[in-house]
C-alpha cells in the first residue's frame, strides 16, 4: 500500500498475500478505478490486477528463533568477545539482532525482522526479515498433576559422589543444587521440575533420552566447572526436545559453565531468556541443537556452537525447525512470476 502512494485516492486498492506448501509466496492486488458516465464505460469500473509469485532459492535449516513478543526488542544480543556459531543454518531474530564490542555471529543466514546492528556477522546478516511464527505455539507443556499437588520436597544439595542421585521421569518438587564431585542422573523420560535445578563446582548433570521441562518460576542454571550432557526425548510427544519451559515462565536459564558439552535436541522456552556467557564452548558436543526463546543474550568469551548434523542422530528433528521448518520464510526468494 505504501507503494501505491497517492494512487490509493483514486482507487480503491486491495491487495492479498499467500504462502504456498511449496515455500512460494504469491501476491495479488486488485484496483477499482470508477467508471465514465455513472457506472456504464466501463461497467462496475476499471479493473486492475497483478500478480506477483516468488519462490525459494534455498531453504537452510532454521536453527535459532529469539521470539521477542512485539518485534521491536532485543530478540538476540551479543556482547563483548561471544560467539554464535550456527554454520549453514539460519539464526533469526523476530524483533532487533544486535552486536556489540567484538560479538560474532558466523550463520548461513543472520536476519532480523527488526535491525541487524554490529559488525560481527559473517556473513552480513538481514533486516526486515519476514516474522517466523512460533512453531510450538499449540502445545500443552503443563504437568500431568499440578506442583502444588505433589509433595513438597524442600531443597536437596548434593555435593559427593557418594551421594549421586538418580531420578526417575515424573513432577519433581525438589530443588536439587547439584557440586562438588556429584551427579544428577535423569533417567529416560519426561522430567518436570517444580523448582529450579542449579549445577555448580564440580557437580554434574546428565541424561540420555530425556526433556527437562520447567514450571513457572523455575529455571536451569550450570556454573563454575559444571558438566551438563543432556540428550533429547527419542520418541513421544516430546521427541526431539531436551528443554521446555511452560509459557508463564519468566525465569532465565543460564549456562556460563565451561563444560556444557551437550544439549542435543531442541531448547524451546517461550517466555524465557536463555543467557550463555563465561568462557568456554556450550554444546558443542551436540549433533544439532535447535533454540527457540523469548530472548537470547551472549556475553563475556562464550562461544554457543548450534551444529545441524540431523543424519543419523538418536534424537528425531520435530516439525517446524531444523531441516523440518519447511520453505517460505526460511530461505531468500526469487522472482518467478
Amino acid at each position: 500500500m505504501a507503494q501505491v502512494g497517492t494512487f490509493a485516492s483514486r482507487a480503491t486498492v486491495s491487495f492479498k498475500a499467500v504462502q504456498g506448501n511449496d515455500g512460494s509466496y504469491t501476491v495479488e492486488g486488485l484496483a477499482i478505478r470508477p467508471s465514465f458516465f455513472g457506472n456504464l464505460v466501463p461497467k462496475g469500473g476499471f479493473r486492475i490486477e497483478v500478480k506477483s509469485i516468488a519462490e525459494s532459492m534455498n531453504v537452510q535449516p532454521l536453527c535459532v528463533v529469539g521470539d521477542d513478543g512485539n518485534l521491536t526488542g532485543k530478540a538476540i544480543t551479543g556482547t563483548d568477545n561471544s560467539t554464535l556459531r550456527a554454520q549453514n543454518c539460519i539464526v533469526h531474530a523476530n524483533g532487533n539482532f544486535e552486536l556489540l564490542m567484538n560479538a560474532t555471529v558466523e550463520a548461513g543466514t543472520s536476519r532480523a525482522v527488526g535491525k541487524a546492528t554490529g559488525f560481527g556477522f559473517k556473513p552480513a546478516a538481514n533486516s526486515g526479515a519476514l516474522k517466523v511464527n512460533d512453531p510450538f505455539k499449540s502445545r500443552t507443556i503443563e504437568p500431568p498433576t499440578p506442583c502444588d499437588k505433589v509433595p513438597d520436597g524442600g531443597k536437596k544439595t548434593i555435593a559427593t559422589a557418594t551421594e549421586s542421585v538418580t531420578l526417575k521421569p515424573g513432577i519433581h518438587r525438589t530443588a536439587y543444587t547439584v557440586t562438588g564431585q556429584a551427579t544428577l542422573r535423569l533417567e529416560p523420560g519426561e522430567h518436570y521440575f517444580c523448582k529450579s535445578l542449579t549445577v555448580l563446582g564440580q557437580g554434574g548433570l546428565e541424561g540420555e533420552d530425556v526433556v527437562l521441562l520447567f514450571t513457572a518460576g523455575t529455571a536451569l542454571s550450570a556454573s563454575g566447572n559444571a558438566y551438563v550432557s543432556l540428550s533429547g526425548r527419542q520418541s513421544g510427544p516430546w521427541a526431539g526436545f531436551v528443554l521446555v519451559s511452560t509459557r508463564g515462565n519468566y525465569a532465565n536459564h543460564s549456562f556460563s559453565s565451561v563444560r556444557v558439552d551437550k544439549l542435543l535436541g531442541t531448547i524451546y522456552i517461550p517466555m524465557a531468556r536463555l543467557l550463555v556467557s563465561g568462557n568456554g564452548d556450550i554444546a558443542e558436543g551436540s549433533q544439532w541443537s535447535v533454540i527457540v526463546a523469548r530472548n537470547i543474550n551472549l556475553s563475556g568469551n562464550a562461544r554457543l556452537v548450534i551444529n545441524s548434523d540431523y543424519a543419523g542422530s538418536p534424537v528425531p528433528v520435530p516439525t517446524g525447525v531444523g531441516n523440518q521448518a519447511g520453505g517460505g520464510a526460511n530461505g531468500p526468494l526469487r522472482l518467478r512470476q
